[in-house]
């Protein structure tokens, strides 16, 4: 137990390199979840639930509702990414997306990164236009490029979370754009994010700001939004469906020790305009730090 959280601690903090798995099956060490010791926040939040996970000895330090169904809207792109790290051979190879495809997406309302249609970009810009700006139309060009060879990328997305210990998770798209049976908990988003983070491509770009497609266009991500004086952050997720409220995943330091936040189902009455979500994060950085 202790020799499997020093080597996980080494990898996050030295960035040292995984030999990325490609086998379907993803016979993969387990990962642990952290021990819970934690306390709720002595005051109120927009979200239903939320952790807050101390790194370098993976100690719960506060959490509610963490066991608890909810939908994760965007946050499903960090499973999706994981999922293409563990089968693509070659980032480098490259996939499209679809006029056809887009126009189903802007019909759906779903968030764009705006690449190309028809443009051959590689899976590596593909999986930054998925986390930073949360392409859906980067998912859907992910799909395209293992749907050709055969392969069902959102079946490997479940075969992957089961594999990782997920015990109450079950995913329907690679987008999260809401289905009723397409849910998760934040203990489950907890052993996503940290497999994620074993693998140096995925380790990098949750924890980009900013990026630079190789056609030119220049994608951020939310994550910028709750950057603040008190904590380093370094990077993260955010989601969002009217189903969901707004989620978020934030990778940050504080005093040299990494912590991830995860928050989810922060409802407001107009959600596109107010962040509650990077207010709740906002909140806990000067409340907690």
């Amino acid at each position: 137990m202790m020799k499997k959280i020093f080597i996980i601690v080494l990898l996050i903090l030295l960035c040292s390199c995984r030999k990325q798995e490609k086998a379907v099956s993803y016979d993969i060490d387990a990962i642990n979840r952290p021990d819970d010791c934690s306390e709720e926040f002595s005051f109120d939040l927009h979200s239903y639930g939320y952790m807050i996970v101390d790194l370098s000895d993976f100690d719960v330090i506060y959490s509610r509702n963490e066991g608890k169904r909810i939908y994760p809207a965007s946050l499903t792109k960090v499973l999706t990414m994981d999922t293409v790290l563990h089968l693509a051979d070659d980032l480098d190879d490259t996939s499209y997306v679809t006029y056809e495809q887009v126009e189903d997406l802007i019909y759906e309302d779903a968030s764009l990164a705006y690449i190309q249609r028809d443009y051959p970009y590689s899976l590596r810009d593909l999986l930054y236009a998925l986390v930073l700006p949360s392409g859906a139309d980067a998912a859907l060009a992910l799909e395209n490029y293992f749907s050709e060879r055969g392969i069902d990328l959102v079946e490997q997305m479940n075969i992957l979370a089961q594999s990782l210990g997920c015990t109450d998770s079950h995913f329907v798209n690679s987008t999260g754009l809401h289905d009723d049976d397409h849910y998760t908990t934040i203990d489950d988003l907890y052993l996503i994010v940290m497999d994620t983070l074993k693998d140096e491509e995925g380790r990098k770009i949750l924890t980009t700001i900013n990026h630079t497609m190789e056609d030119g266009l220049m994608i951020s991500t939310g994550i910028r939004y709750v950057r603040n004086d008190s904590t380093d952050v370094l990077g993260g997720k955010t989601g969002y469906t009217p189903e969901a409220g707004q989620n978020l995943i934030v990778l940050y330091r504080y005093e040299s020790r990494p912590y991830l936040l995860v928050t989810a189902g922060a409802m407001g009455s107009n959600p596109r305009k107010q962040y509650w979500h990077f207010e709740d994060a906002l909140k806990i950085f000067e409340l907690v730090y």
